[in-house]
């Protein structure tokens, strides 16, 4: 087609502004679009819920300036839909170079253009949303707060014209396995007082006055030298409630039956910084950043011993992120991930091992590592050999949990998994997060 043809059918085409007919729209739809929810809290409407709409064979997709729509899904009541599209719709125009006035670039020059459509009627309806396309680290998103969507064609529909990329920008990009998938988080837009039961909580942190339990961290004091002083110490209480100590670190709820009444009971392994951050997070709290990152390893070793499991995970991330992995630590981190049960570290880890074989093996002994490794490193492995290969890892996932027999298909699927894939099923779930890779997907296996 040349560039005149090109322009031509671009005018005649249909526009943003005119339906496509019906038939027109069943035809593509088949077979083209699947809609999944992907989380659903009607329970918390503030808190949103969010849905894919994965287009399939993306590349096959027609070249038309008209929508194509994802089949309607439900959420606050009204019917919804999404309108792709792939060529852009038309409304950009640009200078003409053989004549006054403007033109339409050709169809491969028009950004994507992705709107959100509410189908069903009713009154006006307030909605922030946001709509975005992913691809690993990569987002590309576009949302809005104060959505008014209305019952006439264009007021039911809020979106990106001018989504910033082209269709050869997803073809490269953002697909998965041909498809492309587009996330859509949607939220009433009226202002929903939040429960306040968490700042509640958090309030009751460091209260002396209906506190129940004492706990007082003894540090031993270090000179300018770094050196301990033998006969100086210092000692710092914490207030606290038994209560909530029983339903968020059963370590320190154990140590509480031990004393009697408001007698302090002594904490000397861990820094009073340390605890008290350990506490501010079971009451609630948020730690910083930059909190974390000054003490990752303190924290994860008193969460660990505390039982405080969320925050040595969370902690855990922050070490893995923040820690330079190099050929002579490896074995220090295997040693330390070991006897943390750190599994995230431990994976990055055995990362590294394959992706530097060759100096691993020149350079290190591993006569000091675990001996509980192997299966590790296999796994390791495997995700290198896929990534390198092009093969996706994903592809066995949604048949696991129709899989009468429990288990070896399962288990191979499970094991191929990262750490964070297998705590995030784990904590759908409802299950424990913490343990090795054997622990996490001997649990998955227990409960699919």
């Amino acid at each position: 087609m040349n560039d005149d043809n090109d322009d031509e059918w671009l005018a005649n085409a249909v526009g943003f502004g005119e339906e496509i007919p019906d038939d027109d729209v069943e035809s593509f739809s088949l077979g083209h679009v699947d809609t999944k929810i992907e989380e659903l809290r009607p329970h918390n409407i503030s808190k949103g819920r969010t849905f894919s709409v994965t287009y399939n064979n993306f590349e096959e997709l027609p070249c038309r300036i008209a929508p194509l729509p994802s089949p309607n899904f439900s959420c606050f009541g009204h019917e919804w839909r999404i309108e792709l599209f792939p060529n852009g719709n038309g409304s950009i125009r640009v200078p003409s170079p053989n004549e006054s006035g403007t033109r339409r670039p050709k169809r491969h020059k028009q950004p994507v253009a992705i709107f959100l459509v509410r189908v069903s009627e009713g009154k006006q309806t307030n909605v922030k949303y946001s709509i975005a396309i992913k691809s690993g680290d990569m987002k590309i998103i576009s949302h809005r707060d104060d959505a008014e969507f209305g019952d006439d064609y264009i007021d039911s529909r809020w979106g990106e014209s001018w989504f910033p990329c082209f269709r050869s920008d997803i073809t490269e990009r953002y697909l998965q396995r041909g498809a492309l998938t587009i996330h859509v988080k949607m939220q009433i837009g009226e202002y929903i007082p939040k429960n306040p039961a968490s700042s509640m909580m958090l309030n009751l942190f460091g209260n002396e006055d209906f506190s129940d339990v004492v706990f007082e961290v003894s540090e031993q004091q270090i000179n300018s030298n770094n050196e301990d002083v033998d006969a100086s110490k210092s000692s710092v209480q914490f207030h606290a409630h038994r209560l909530i100590l029983q339903n968020h670190s059963p370590e320190l709820a154990a140590l509480c039956a031990t004393s009697e009444g408001m007698t302090p009971i002594i904490i000397d392994d861990v820094k009073s910084e340390v605890f008290r951050l350990l506490l501010y997070y079971v009451y609630g709290g948020d730690i910083s950043e930059e909190e974390f990152v000054a003490n990752t390893e303190d924290l994860i070793k008193a969460a660990d011993k505390y039982g405080v499991v969320n925050l040595k995970l969370e902690a855990e991330v922050w070490y893995v992120n923040d820690a330079t992995i190099a050929i002579d630590n490896v074995i220090d981190l295997l040693q330390y991930a070991g006897a943390m049960n750190c599994a995230l570290l431990k994976e990055a880890v055995m990362d590294f091992i394959v992706d530097n074989k060759e100096e691993v093996i020149k350079h290190l002994s591993f006569q000091d590592v675990p001996g509980d490794m192997h299966k590790d490193l296999l796994a390791a492995m495997t995700r290198h050999y896929e990534t390198e290969s092009g093969e996706d890892s994903d592809d066995d996932e949604d048949d696991v949990d129709g899989d009468e027999e429990g288990g070896e298909k399962g288990k191979l699927v499970f094991s191929r998994l990262r750490i964070r894939d297998l705590r995030q099923k784990l904590g759908e779930k409802g299950l424990d997060v913490d343990g090795s890779r054997d622990t996490l997907i001997a649990a998955l296996m227990e409960h699919s």
